[in-house]
C-alpha cells in the first residue's frame, strides 16, 4: 500500500511541475515566436506566481477526475480523455479567476491575463501531460512485468468466481496483482479440490476466521471478495478488518451490484426499498445514436468499398460457396434477424457442426473453437482482423444493428441463457462493443453480459466514442479473434 501512494505522489508531483512549467513555457513561446502578433512583455513574474495557480487547479482537477487511482499500468483511450477533461476545465477557471481579479491587480499596468497565453498553455499541457503520463504508465508495467511493486491479494471464496477472477489476473501482465492465495468460505471439499485441480499449486489459508493473521503474515495490500454466498455480517466484519489493518477491500459485483448505481431509494408503507430507474437511451438518447449509425454507415461503405470488392474476390477463389453468409441471430426484444457476414468457411459448415462438436466436447453454450477446421484461409485472415464484419453495416442500414452493442448471439446460444441474462437484448446489438474489446471469444457468457448490462445501463456518447477508439487496438492485436 505504501509503495503505490509513493507512486500516486511521484505521479502528482509530475503532474504540477508540468502545468506550472508549461504555462510558464506558454509565457516565453507567446513572445518569442514570430508567428504571434507582437505585443508589449508584461512582467514575467507576473506569470511566475500565476502559474502556481494554474498548477494547484490542475492537481485538483486531476484529482477530481480520477487520475491518481492507478488501477491498471496501462495508459488507455479513456485516460487522454481525463487529461483532456482536466486541462480543459482548468484553464477555464484559471481564465475565469484572471478576469474576475483584474481589478484588483493595481502593482501592474494590464487589463487581464493573456488569453493567448492561456490558450497555449492548454495546447502545452495537454502534450505534456499525455506524453508524461503514458512513459510513467510504462515503467510502471516494466515494474510489474519483472514482478516489482506487485498489489499482493488475497482471494475470499473457491467457487467459480473465485477461480475465474484469479485465473484471469494470472493471464493478463498488465495488472498490478500478484494474487498470493485463497480464503475459504465454507465452500464444499469437492469445490477447493476443484480449485486445486483448475488452478494447480496454490495457497489456501484456511477460512475467512484467518483473515486477520493473514493479513499480517502475508503482507497483504488487497482482499478481494469473491464468493456469491456471504453474509451481511460477514462482509461487514472484513471490511472493518481491512479497514484496521490498512489493507484495500474490493469486491466482485454480482448482477445486482452492477445495477445498484442506476437504483434509488423509495419508501412503501414506511419500508424504504430500491428501485430500478428505467432510463435506457433516453429518446434524444437514441435518437443521437440512431442519427450516428446512419451516418458513420454510409461514410464507411463508400470509403471501404474497394477493400469490400477485393475481399470478395478473395473469398470466391478460395473455396466454393456464395461471399456473404447469412445466420438467425437475437436481437434487441429477442427480435430474430438474418446477420450478414462475410463467408469465412466452407459452404457446408453448419452442416458439419455435430462433427465439430463431437471433436470439441466443451460444457460451453458459446461454441469458440481456436482452431476449426471449417474455417478457410482467407476466413483465417478476415477473422483475424474482423474484416467479415464488414457486411453487418447492411443490418445498421436497415436498423436491426447499431455500430456499438451487444454482440448478437446465435438462437441456440441464447436457449443457454440465465435469466439475467436477458437484458442484453435491451437494446439493439453492435458490430462493436465491451465484449469486443475486452477478450472477445475468450470471455463466457456470463463475463459477456456483465459487460453487457453495464453498457446497457451507462450508456453515453462519450462512452460510444471510447469504445469505438479501443476497438482499433484491439482489432489489430487480434486478441479472442478466431
Amino acid at each position: 500500500m505504501k509503495r503505490h501512494l509513493l507512486f500516486k505522489f511521484i505521479l502528482a508531483v509530475g503532474d504540477v511541475l508540468i502545468l506550472f512549467g508549461g504555462f510558464l513555457l506558454s509565457y516565453h513561446l507567446r513572445f518569442s515566436l514570430t508567428l504571434f502578433p507582437q505585443r508589449p512583455i508584461p512582467p514575467f513574474d507576473l506569470y511566475f506566481n500565476f502559474a502556481f495557480l494554474v498548477a494547484f487547479m490542475g492537481f485538483l482537477m486531476a484529482y477530481n477526475s480520477g487520475m491518481y487511482r492507478l488501477k491498471n499500468p496501462v495508459f488507455k483511450i479513456e485516460d487522454s480523455f481525463l487529461v483532456f477533461r482536466a486541462v480543459t476545465l482548468t484553464l477555464l477557471v484559471v481564465m475565469a479567476m484572471g478576469f474576475a481579479l483584474r481589478g484588483f491587480n493595481t502593482q501592474y499596468d494590464i487589463e487581464a491575463y493573456s488569453r493567448l497565453i492561456i490558450a497555449t498553455a492548454w495546447i502545452v499541457n495537454l502534450i505534456a501531460l499525455t506524453l508524461w503520463r503514458w512513459g510513467f504508465y510504462r515503467f510502471l508495467r516494466y515494474l510489474f512485468r519483472r514482478g516489482n511493486a506487485l498489489k499482493r491479494i488475497v482471494i475470499v471464496g473457491t467457487g467459480k468466481t473465485a477461480r475465474e477472477f484469479y485465473c484471469a489476473i494470472k493471464e493478463t501482465d498488465e495488472l498490478a496483482y500478484l494474487p498470493i492465495g485463497f480464503l475459504t468460505n465454507g465452500e464444499s471439499r469437492a469445490e477447493i479440490d476443484r480449485l486445486s485441480n483448475e488452478i494447480g499449486d496454490v495457497q489456501i489459508f484456511g477460512g475467512i476466521d484467518n483473515l486477520p493473521s493473514v493479513l499480517r503474515s502475508e503482507r497483504v495490500n488487497e482482499v478481494v471478495l469473491a464468493s456469491t454466498n456471504l453474509d451481511t455480517d460477514v462482509i461487514a466484519s472484513t471490511i472493518k478488518i481491512c479497514k484496521r489493518a490498512d489493507v484495500q477491500f474490493s469486491i466482485v459485483p454480482n448482477f445486482f451490484q452492477i445495477l445498484m448505481h442506476q437504483m434509488r431509494v423509495e419508501e412503501i408503507a414506511n419500508i424504504p426499498i430500491f428501485q430500478l430507474d428505467e432510463r435506457i437511451f433516453h429518446q434524444s438518447g437514441r435518437f443521437f445514436k440512431r442519427g450516428m449509425d446512419i451516418v458513420f454507415s454510409l461514410c464507411v461503405s463508400v470509403f471501404l468499398a474497394p477493400v469490400w470488392l477485393l475481399l470478395a474476390i478473395c473469398i470466391r477463389l478460395d473455396s466454393k460457396g456464395p461471399v456473404l453468409f447469412r445466420q438467425q441471430r437475437v436481437g434487441k426484444g429477442e427480435n430474430v434477424f438474418h446477420v450478414y457476414k462475410f463467408r469465412s468457411m466452407v459452404q457446408d459448415a453448419e452442416k458439419r457442426l455435430d462433427e465439430v462438436v463431437a471433436h470439441n466436447p466443451s460444457n460451453d453454450i458459446l461454441l469458440n473453437l481456436k482452431k476449426d477446421f471449417r474455417v478457410t484461409r482467407i476466413g483465417r485472415f478476415m477473422r483475424r482482423f474482423s474484416l467479415d464484419e464488414f457486411p453487418q453495416l447492411i443490418n445498421v442500414l436497415k436498423g436491426e444493428m447499431s455500430w456499438i452493442g451487444p454482440r448478437p448471439h446465435t438462437i441456440e446460444e441464447v436457449k443457454g441463457y440465465k435469466n439475467w441474462h436477458y437484458g442484453r437484448h435491451d437494446i439493439l446489438p453492435g458490430i462493436t462493443g465491451l465484449t469486443q474489446i475486452s477478450g472477445r471469444k475468450n470471455l463466457s457468457l456470463d463475463e459477456m453480459a456483465r459487460l453487457d448490462i453495464y453498457y446497457v445501463e451507462n450508456w453515453s456518447p462519450i462512452l460510444d466514442l471510447q469504445i469505438l477508439l479501443r476497438t482499433i487496438p484491439a482489432v489489430l492485436k487480434g486478441q479472442g479473434a478466431y
